[in-house]
């Protein structure tokens, strides 16, 4: 690896240039002089005592006896765990100080998903970060890459409410069942996704297999408000259709073929 690019990533984590010229020179001979440093790192002489002082007050390196006075550094997965925790103690931090101004976006974007490796991807990191409930809809297909995710998060106490299209079974949360008799577009367009996590953020779109993926996801508030309020009447229509399935049947057709027929959807 490029000695400029290792510098930039140790700048990237707070080092100075020389910080990070002195480490590497230790990393390849310790116990070292300043003077040796010097020669090594082509950081000025002048220069090697003040820098190598800061390091040992960082805890990345340390020193030993006099005239002349030799140093040396913490091993590399010892300074990566040390920077991990300032870095998580830092954040962690700053959110508190940052949380405590109060704050509302002026604008909410909406992200498109060309790939369903990074939809579904993402799809689990909201799961992940539901506190109080999720609403998701999606094939059976899909179900099976979600169900564990989903059953974890049953078990944690988050509500979980799942509008399955197709006939797969699921023995937790609150699961409603969508015919897919008469419904064309997993064939035409690849199976939906549609999920919503805490009224904060939402995801949808289509998965794609014969085309490829064409999805989205915001914390657009009122983009989360109409695809809540879809799953949510959708949860309605199979409530509706477990009590009233042969009335609704005479009426419209299964799978309301006569109402699709009549909107061409």
């Amino acid at each position: 690896m490029e000695l400029e690019t290792i510098l930039n990533n140790f700048k990237a984590l707070g080092f100075t240039e020389y910080e990070g010229k002195v480490y590497l020179s230790l990393l390849r001979h310790h116990p070292s002089s300043a003077y040796k440093i010097s020669q090594d790192s082509n950081v000025p002489h002048s220069r090697v005592y003040d820098i190598t002082r800061r390091l040992i007050k960082k805890g990345y390196a340390v020193s030993q006896g006099t005239n002349p006075e030799l140093y040396s550094p913490i091993s590399p997965e010892e300074l990566i765990d040390s920077l991990k925790r300032d870095n998580t103690r830092l954040t962690e931090e700053l959110q508190t100080q940052l949380d405590a101004i109060h704050f509302e976006s002026d604008f909410d974007p909406v992200w498109n998903l060309s790939q369903k490796k990074e939809a579904i991807e993402l799809s689990f990191e909201l799961i992940e970060s539901a506190q109080e409930e999720i609403y998701i809809g999606l094939w059976d297909k899909e179900l099976k890459i979600f169900k564990d995710i989903l059953q974890k998060r049953h078990n944690e106490g988050v509500k979980i409410y799942v509008l399955i299209y197709g006939d797969t079974k699921l023995n937790f949360g609150n699961v409603f069942y969508h015919s897919i008799e008469n419904n064309g577009d997993i064939k035409t367009n690849g199976p939906t996704l549609d999920l919503v996590v805490d009224s904060k953020a939402c995801l949808t779109g289509n998965l794609g297999d014969s085309k490829s993926c064409q999805a989205v996801w915001t914390r657009n508030k009122g983009l989360i408000k109409s695809i809540e309020g879809y799953l949510i009447h959708d949860f309605f229509i199979a409530e509706i259709g477990k009590k009233f399935g042969n009335e609704i049947d005479k009426a419209f057709g299964v799978n309301l073929k006569k109402l699709r027929k009549k909107y061409d959807h």
